[in-house]
């Protein structure tokens, strides 16, 4: 069996095989790039096919050199056999001693219903594929697919796709720094983004796919935060800037920043409207309550 990648070596050679494969992508046989979608579908159902399909080929890129890659589901399975059982791990000692356990939804709740033949669906797992580049626990990148629909210009038809909210990456960061310093340096999240038209109904032909590290994103250049959806970061990733200097600690306190200013901006504002509207109501009662006094006496 090939050796396995350890340390910034296996991260940089993976990082090198994502890109590749990202920047290839358009350059494939036009037939290669047709994927089955559901008629209709959008949002988390148009993007699982991309999902699927660039698992499929990220796994039979890395095949062979040392990496080992799962889907969601097949991780926890891969954590519960080789982990759990196997090595005599208990549950709580691997949840305090792994960056990825809250960012990628495991709990005791997911665990149990596995071992009970469920296969929950993880929706909120900011992984969508998992790639293991070392013999550590830590040693595991995120990679979360988005899919955007675009006009015959390549251009977005919609709205920003939801990045991850937030309050959660804040709280996520927020137990980082407070309980796992020692671990900052293993955290890697990176997004793969697939534009895509569609030729025909069910038919989705991809235009392109694009590659971000999370953690080296220039926030000062993101949207506003879209607190009336999940407190949610709403960003197309091709309009995503990265920054290469950037370091886990400067995006923490710039996303901290960002967040605070914006929440109570957007605090002030709401509450002005709900006093504004609540006064009128309550005006408006009044005055109808004295119109009824008024003509009951008629």
């Amino acid at each position: 069996m090939p050796q396995k990648h350890v340390g910034m070596e296996g991260v940089q050679r993976l990082r090198d095989e994502v890109v590749t494969l990202c920047a290839e992508i358009e350059r494939m046989p036009e037939e290669n790039k047709i994927i089955n979608i559901p008629v209709g579908a959008t949002g988390s159902a148009a993007g699982l096919p991309f999902e699927d399909w660039f698992y499929q080929e990220l796994r039979s890129r890395i095949t062979g050199l040392g990496f080992e890659i799962f889907r969601p589901f097949d991780f926890v399975l891969y954590i519960i056999n080789e982990i759990i059982d196997q090595r005599r791990i208990p549950l709580d000692q691997l949840r305090n001693n792994v960056w990825w356990w809250s960012i990628q939804q495991f709990s005791e709740s997911l665990i149990k219903r596995v071992r009970e033949g469920e296969r929950p669906k993880q929706q909120q797992a900011m992984g969508d594929i998992i790639v293991k580049y070392g013999i550590d626990l830590n040693d595991v990148v995120l990679i979360n697919v988005k899919a955007t629909e675009v006009d015959k210009r390549g251009k977005p038809v919609g709205r920003p796709p939801n990045i991850i909210s937030s309050l959660r990456l804040l709280e996520f960061l927020h137990r980082l720094f407070t309980k796992h310093r020692n671990l900052i340096d293993k955290v890697n999240i990176w997004l793969v983004c697939f534009h895509y038209y569609r030729p025909r109904p069910g038919i989705a032909k991809i235009h392109k796919a694009i590659f971000r590290d999370l953690f080296k994103l220039d926030l000062s250049k993101a949207p506003s935060i879209n607190f009336d959806a999940a407190i949610q970061i709403q960003w197309h990733v091709e309009e995503m800037i990265e920054d290469p200097s950037l370091t886990i600690e400067k995006f923490a306190i710039i996303l901290a920043r960002k967040l605070l200013d914006e929440w109570e901006r957007f605090y002030q504002k709401r509450d002005r409207k709900i006093r504004k509207l609540t006064e009128e109501l309550l005006q408006a009662i009044r005055n109808s309550c004295r119109q009824s006094t008024l003509d009951n006496r008629f």
